[in-house]
């Protein structure tokens, strides 16, 4: 009878282990916006060296990503957002952790052409290229968008363009789309185009190329794997590990200052 009741527990010592092992390692969601795909990718591969944490993202425009999470209760465990608007979706819904918020990085737009298209010195000049087409973000999925949309009705643009507008679901598709020249001309992040090989960027036009926003971090309220989330972007937010801050300040961003 002995020998049974430690074989007993040693299964459910086995099982409690085993188990906590499990929840230590469970995959952390962060739900991200495109225009930074690439530095977070390259940030976790830092953060994995000493962190036994899984990460997977789900990249997209932040609005539509917020959306997801606001009305079909996609399973972000942390986002990682650009501007104010996808964050106040989040807000109206109650979906975020007030204790766990962290400010990023700061990033700026640039207007841009492909490589081939003809050169422009102010914004005016593509009402006056009627077969040029022109891409933006969708100002209903992507801050980006909204931001392109800003600056071109700020100039009265933006309904005489619109029948030579495309509109993309993030940034990373505007990059794409120019870089593939199914676009002539289009406004992203400074960011993607140093990732570009063949768009040129009018620094005059400087409605754009002034124009700063940021990125948030926010962990949600009803997660169950808050405090890995919370040391993903702790090191995100904190780090000062050289590889990463030579990758954040290569790609033309900052931290934001506090």
């Amino acid at each position: 009878m002995k020998a049974v009741y430690i074989t007993i527990f040693i299964i459910i010592s086995i099982t409690f282990i085993s188990c906590e092992k499990d929840n230590n390692n469970q995959k952390v969601v962060i739900y991200a916006a495109s225009s930074i795909s690439d530095l977070l990718i390259d940030a976790y591969e830092i953060f994995k060296q000493k962190n036994d944490i899984e990460v997977s993202f789900n990249f997209g425009g932040s609005i539509s990503l917020a959306n997801q999470i606001s009305k079909f209760d996609s399973p972000a465990d942390g986002v990682i957002f650009i501007g104010g608007k996808p964050i106040r979706i989040l807000e109206d819904s109650d979906q975020i952790d007030e204790e766990y918020r962290y400010d990023f990085l700061t990033n700026t737009l640039a207007f841009v052409g492909h490589k081939n298209s003809n050169r422009i010195d102010d914004l005016t000049e593509l009402l006056l290229q009627s077969k040029q087409r022109i891409i933006i973000a969708d100002p209903a999925l992507a801050p980006l968008g909204v931001y392109s949309e800003e600056i071109l009705s700020s100039n009265n643009m933006y309904n005489q363009l619109e029948k030579n507008l495309i509109l993309a679901s993030d940034a990373k598709s505007v990059l794409r789309s120019l870089e593939n020249h199914n676009a002539d001309y289009g406004i992203i992040y400074y960011s993607d185009f140093l990732l570009s090989k063949n768009l040129v960027h009018y620094e005059q036009i400087e409605e754009v190329s002034m124009y700063s926003v940021d990125y948030y971090m926010h962990i949600m309220k009803n997660t169950d794997k808050k405090n890995q989330a919370n040391v993903f972007l702790k090191f995100l937010a904190e780090s000062g590990d050289a590889r990463f801050i030579e990758q954040i300040t290569s790609r033309g961003l900052s931290r934001i200052k506090k």
